[in-house]
Parts: structure tokens; sequence; C-alpha cells
């Protein structure tokens, strides 16, 4: 699974089960209308059943220069979920999951569906806001290491 290339996601949720996000890089679209995203969530990740019980979750798509970002949802470096999150600054779209900054786009989700498959949990979720910013060069993960692909 290391040679498959993919972009780079952090996924974050926020509401009564806590704020919370992990870096995710399994993630598409689904459909158009009504427009949906596919992401799949290691079960054992700390943001797994926050983000279930709060119903809702933000894709944040990372951009070439926010590896650190990354690192730190990856759970590299230690850092506790509000240290993660101060790398950073957020705002909120219409779910109020935390929406990144300069991401190179924000997908604000509702949870429609919830499969188990092996490890992870297969979430799909419809699209309720987006919001696109100027973006950089797009930030890719291949053989355990980040690259850029240029816009």
């Amino acid at each position: 699974m290391s040679r498959l290339a993919a972009a780079v996601h952090v996924l974050t949720t926020d509401g009564p089960a806590g704020r919370f996000g992990a870096t995710v890089s399994a993630v598409c679209s689904v459909s158009d209308a009504p427009p949906a995203l596919l992401v799949c969530l290691n079960s054992e990740s700390s943001a797994h059943d926050p983000l279930i019980q709060n119903g809702h979750f933000c894709i944040n798509t990372l951009e070439a220069g926010q590896e650190p970002l990354s690192n730190a949802f990856a759970g590299r470096g230690g850092l506790t979920t509000e240290q993660r999150f101060d790398q950073a600054s957020w705002d909120a779209l219409t779910t109020g999951a935390p929406a990144l900054i300069g991401a190179r786009i924000n997908f604000d989700c509702e949870v429609l569906s919830l499969t188990p498959v092996g490890s992870h949990t297969v979430i799909v979720g419809t699209v309720v806001d987006v919001r696109m910013e100027n973006p950089g060069d797009s930030l890719l993960y291949i053989r355990r290491n980040y690259h850029t692909l240029p816009k």
C-alpha cells in the first residue's frame, strides 16, 4: 500500500464527544448529487469514536509545506490533541468541525453511513459546506515520504 500515492488530509471533528483530528490519506469523491465523500479511518484512532458520536467531520486537504501539521495529526511527536490543533489556525464551517485556515480545500460533512472493513471504518459523509482557498502545490504521500505536485 505504501506505493499507492495519495493526497494528504487532516480529518477533524468537534461536538459533544470532543475535538479530535487525524491524518488520513484514504479520501475520495463518492457522488456529486448529493455531494458525498468517503474516508477510511482506523478504528483505533483517537478520533474514530468521537467522530461517530459527533456525527460530522471536516476533511482539510493539505498543501506542500504543511508536512509538520500532517505529522502532528498522525501522532508523531507525542503531542496532545490541543497541541496538535495549536500548530495551525482553525475556524468552523456549517457543522462546527474545525476547518483549517489555509487548506487547499475544506469539505464539511455530516456522517451518512459507516461500514467496518478490517481495521478501519469506511465513513461516507454528505458534503454540507465547502471552502476553497487559492491553493499552492499539492502535498502527496508515497513510499512513506511526502512529495510535492506542482499546481
